[in-house]
């Protein structure tokens, strides 16, 4: 299959997908656990693409922080910023990390809830037809975030979901370009399969890469999968793939429970936990032991909080 038809192929299932989510469920979900807000704060931050485009991104930190932290980058899903991407920012925020949510629409563009379903899958596959204006809106995001003054701007992760964990394959890919510069690893929730991370990728690329992926999601097939794996490994990559069984797309996102699930998208609880305890493993593998903000903050070893407290 071209690189043409891989990418239409893979844009096709998103909106699919797309349309058996019912975004506006994601109002009704409560995103206020997890994370203490008299620990954690919060705040917009405008900055610009390297076309001057207008963008507002998420920005949650621990309000104790006094010394740099590690930065992680959140890509979004396919409406863009909404209650999902700024709660798992509070979370990241609440374990000691300083949380960074990219606008990739710009702030002329109604994102979250508020977008449409048909208007989400609509954007998600524009962007994913003009890849060079997606990685300049991700490293736009990753380079405005290790300009933070409590971040730490050699070490970040770039973490993404759905449409944003296949922004993050093809930001890995990219390397060497300027966006992935000093980003130490990248983590995909549920992604689709972009081809420039299938066929791109340059040998002995130092970033980490971890996908964690629905085994019954359609988005990517598993001979695909496959076929990946084995050029990364030809080319040197350190790479891991973990497997959800019975698992579809959009695992992660709790807002898909109820009228929102489907066939092919649905939450699922453990796949959910166990994916986030491996983004929690693999952000210690890459920059140490970080004090979390939480009632475990006075442990001196790697923490072991248990689900999203």
């Amino acid at each position: 299959m071209s690189v043409k038809m891989q990418l239409l192929h893979a844009l096709a299932v998103f909106a699919a997908i797309g349309s058996a989510s019912a975004s506006p469920a994601e109002n009704n979900y409560n995103f206020d656990y997890g994370f203490d807000p008299a620990v954690v704060s919060n705040d917009t931050v405008d900055y610009t693409d390297s076309n001057g485009t207008a963008l507002r991104g998420y920005f949650a930190y621990a309000n104790s922080t006094t010394t740099g932290r590690p930065a992680v980058v959140v890509i979004p899903d396919y409406d863009g910023i909404g209650p999902y991407e700024r709660w798992r920012a509070n979370l990241l925020a609440q374990l000691g990390y300083a949380a960074f949510v990219a606008d990739i629409y710009g702030v002329n563009q109604t994102q979250g809830p508020a977008l449409n379903m048909s208007e989400s899958s609509a954007l998600s596959s524009m962007y994913g037809m003009n890849p060079d204006l997606l990685l300049d809106r991700v490293g736009a995001a990753v380079a405005e975030a290790q300009m933070q003054s409590m971040v730490m701007s050699n070490a970040t992760v770039v973490i993404g979901y759905c449409f944003g964990g296949s922004a993050v394959l093809d930001l890995a890919a990219s390397w060497p370009e300027a966006a992935t510069e000093n980003v130490l690893g990248v983590m995909a929730f549920h992604a689709g399969s972009p081809p420039s991370a299938m066929i791109d990728m340059s040998p002995s690329n130092p970033i980490r890469i971890s996908v964690q992926q629905g085994f019954d999601d359609p988005s990517i097939a598993p001979d695909a999968a496959l076929s990946t794996q084995q050029m990364w490994e030809s080319m040197g990559v350190k790479w891991e793939w973990t497997w959800y069984s019975q698992t579809v797309h959009a695992f992660t996102e709790p807002q898909g429970v109820g009228a929102a699930a489907s066939s092919t998208a649905a939450y699922s609880a453990t796949a959910d936990e166990r994916s986030w305890q491996a983004l929690r493993t693999f952000l210690l593998d890459l920059f140490g032991y970080v004090t979390p903000q939480n009632e475990y903050a006075n442990t001196t070893t790697a923490d072991t909080v248990s689900s999203f407290a």
